[in-house]
């Protein structure tokens, strides 16, 4: 039997632009979901020989992005460094892992890159368990690396 090899957790890292760089996690978020896009657009091109004919479509791609959202618990210290970096490009990683019994899980790979931060979210009910959100898009070339 083969079995797929699941990712059970990520971790979202946030460089602190020095050289060399240091990523520090960013405390309570503990789910992560990685969008990668390739933007298209349409052509419709007709057959020279046939011209009467309705066109085919033809897709160009135009550019390729990634989108990470990362969520969990909120933390205020957190909070104030995701204020600081909205809307700014900063460094960061998605890393994704699997449980195996150890206090940081298995490394199974690694989103990076050039980010902005367009969205800090912030749950806070009354009754309940408060929650943040964040939102980064990439801004130029990132990189998967499977570990």
């Amino acid at each position: 039997m083969s079995l797929p090899t699941e990712f059970d957790f990520a971790v979202l890292k946030i460089g602190d632009g020095a050289a060399p760089e240091v990523f520090t996690i960013a405390c309570g978020l503990r789910d992560g979901t990685a969008n990668a896009v390739a933007n298209t657009s349409d052509r419709f091109v007709r057959d020279c020989a046939k011209p009467g004919e309705i066109p085919n479509r033809k897709v160009k791609t135009t550019g390729k992005q990634l989108d990470i959202t990362a969520t969990g618990l909120t933390d205020k210290a957190q909070t104030t460094a995701f204020m600081a970096a909205l809307g700014k490009v900063k460094n960061y990683k998605l890393e994704v892992l699997a449980d195996d019994g150890t206090d940081s899980g298995s490394l199974l790979g690694t989103f990076a890159g050039a980010f902005v931060m367009t969205a800090s979210n912030l749950g806070i009910p009354r009754d309940g368990e408060s929650s943040a959100e964040v939102t980064l898009a990439s801004h130029g070339a990132w990189t998967w690396t499977a570990a």
